[in-house]
């Protein structure tokens, strides 16, 4: 009875229900190891390491160092002291940061305005469309942002918008607009450019931006662009609401910059040149087709960022037909064991490079005259962009070049994965006998902590009945251990895995063994993959014993 009132009088003083049995079970036992205190409290091994690491990061447990490592408990009193002034110093800060928090608050917001509801309005149909179009446009004081088709150009004249327009330029109101110039549009860019900025943007799809005053927009991502003034197919969204008026005013700064003077390339159209300018390819289909034809062009220099040989819209026979062409061929890539295989086609014709920097980037320059870029995040907009502006491919080149000289030649790195063969062949052998033993095995596998974010693994193994587990596993594939256990723990800390292993084909140097053990991870070493597995599934058996 004495005993469950000073457990419970620790859990007052902030230890867990685990914690608090752990210390009274040291307080009365003396130093012991964890194995010793597991059997005591009837608790697996893991556990009881773990209760007493999180009780010495409380400074109530002392680590004695030795084979196997011992813990000690402080004196009752001297713990209660060190918890309650822990406590003690918790209030008196979080009193500090009240004190703080009110002052900020009082400074900051006890003037400030009620903001206003943002405000959505729908236009159906294109007469709607164009209505509101004068509406807002009569209402500018300094600036209209125009971004739409052509033929939107050309139809604005049936209703007296480019009129309107005409009377905004004598009032000192900026019109600026972007569309896309093409062979039929030349005298129709001459008579804008008498009242306004226009600028040459090749548009992904049919598409109406109109930002006036950086107070309110008018969208339109979709509508039939025929010469129709009476059709429905023209579905309108209107908002004030402040973030989305300076997203979209971004957005269209940013498209500005990057676009070129119309008149350049009316006069390049005319010229029979092919215009400087950047195009988004809206489809996987479109960004297939400009890849091999820029490639096809080369004739000294094709670039590469590539993750995935094998994903790329050519083969690496292919690739190796333009080098015997003549063309010069640089590729950086992560190598990996995803595509070693891979990496190991291209190598003997091209200048590979590791850089695991670059991401998911993938980047086609071709005799540095014009670029291919696609990044996963831009595919809300299209598939990727292409550019033959000289500003954008030195910019990429530039990009490329910084990743290169950070990169470290495939060659080098090619040399690990005959010891990442063996590991993954152990780790195969293993998944075949844990399975046949009755575990639930995943490789690679994922765990859920209890913060919520996955973590991932070599292997993650549970017992089906009864529950029991997790088992997770890494794989050692540097040259150094010390990071690879570090960040194991780090995976493993919101997560209660009942067994942690590091499988490596080399034995552990002496301060990496006592890393290892101070986080309790288990080192699995072997030089052949069967002998590995053995160790593996020996190891995941032991702790049922």
């Amino acid at each position: 009875m004495a005993e469950e009132k000073v457990i419970e009088g620790l859990i007052g003083f902030g230890l867990t229900k685990g914690e608090a049995e752990a210390y009274l079970f040291l307080l009365k036992a003396g130093a012991c190891p964890a194995g010793v205190a597991a059997r005591k409290l009837r608790i697996n091994r893991m556990k009881a390491y773990r209760l007493l690491k999180a009780l010495e990061e409380k400074d109530l447990v002392e680590m004695i160092v030795g084979r196997p490592a011992k813990f000690q408990s402080i004196p009752l009193k001297e713990a209660l002291d060190r918890q309650l002034g822990g406590i003690r110093a918790k209030a008196s800060r979080l009193a500090e940061i009240e004190k703080e928090m009110l002052e900020y608050w009082e400074k900051a917001y006890s003037k400030v305005e009620p903001s206003e509801e943002p405000r959505f309005r729908i236009l159906q149909g294109r007469r709607q469309v164009y209505d509101f179009l004068l509406q807002i446009f009569e209402g500018a004081e300094k600036e209209i942002n125009l971004i739409t088709t052509r033929n939107d150009l050309e139809r604005f004249s049936f209703f007296g918008i480019d009129d309107e327009l005409m009377r905004l330029r004598r009032e000192n109101v900026s019109v600026r607009v972007l569309t896309q110039v093409d062979q039929y549009g030349l005298e129709l860019v001459k008579r804008y450019s008498d009242f306004a900025e226009i600028r040459h943007f090749s548009l992904p799809t049919s598409m109406r931006f109109v930002i006036v005053d950086e107070s309110e927009v008018l969208n339109t991502f979709a509508m039939d662009d025929s010469m129709s003034l009476a059709t429905r197919e023209d579905l309108g969204l209107w908002t004030d609401g402040v973030d989305y008026v300076k997203a979209m005013k971004a957005f269209f700064d940013t498209l500005w910059r990057v676009s070129q003077d119309a008149i350049e390339v009316v006069q390049a159209v005319k010229d029979g040149r092919a215009p400087q300018e950047i195009r988004v390819l809206a489809t996987r289909e479109e960004y297939t087709k400009t890849f091999k034809a820029m490639v096809k062009s080369c004739n000294e220099e094709i670039i590469l960022i590539e993750n995935r040989i094998g994903g790329m819209p050519i083969t690496a026979q292919e690739l190796r037909e333009f080098s015997d062409g003549g063309a010069r061929i640089r590729l950086l890539t992560d190598v990996d064991l995803g595509n070693f295989a891979d990496i190991g086609k291209v190598i003997g014709f091209a200048h590979v490079m590791h850089n695991p920097s670059a991401g998911n980037l993938q980047l086609l320059i071709a005799d540095r005259r014009e670029v291919l870029l696609h990044i996963p995040y831009l595919e809300a907009m299209g598939q990727a962009i292409w550019s033959n502006m000289k500003v954008y491919v030195d910019t990429m080149i530039q990009v490329f070049e910084n990743y290169w000289r950070d990169g470290v030649p495939a060659k080098e790195i090619l040399a690990k994965f005959s010891t990442q063969k063996v590991l993954i062949a152990g780790l195969e052998l293993s998944e075949k006998s844990l399975k046949a033993a009755g575990w639930i095995v995943d490789v690679p596998g994922e765990l859920v902590g209890k913060s919520g974010k996955r973590r991932s693994f070599s292997m993650v193994a549970k017992r089906a009945d009864p529950p029991f587990g997790p088992l997770v596993l890494d794989l050692l594939t540097e040259e150094d251990a010390l990071g690879p256990i570090v960040s194991l723990n780090a995976k493993t800390k919101d997560l209660e895995p009942v067994l942690k292993l590091l499988a490596s084909t080399r034995p552990l140097y002496k301060e990496e063994v006592r890393l290892a053990d101070l986080y309790g991870i288990k080192p699995i070493y072997a030089i052949e993959a069967e002998e590995l597995a053995t160790n593996i599934v020996k190891e995941a058996n032991h702790i049922f014993e």
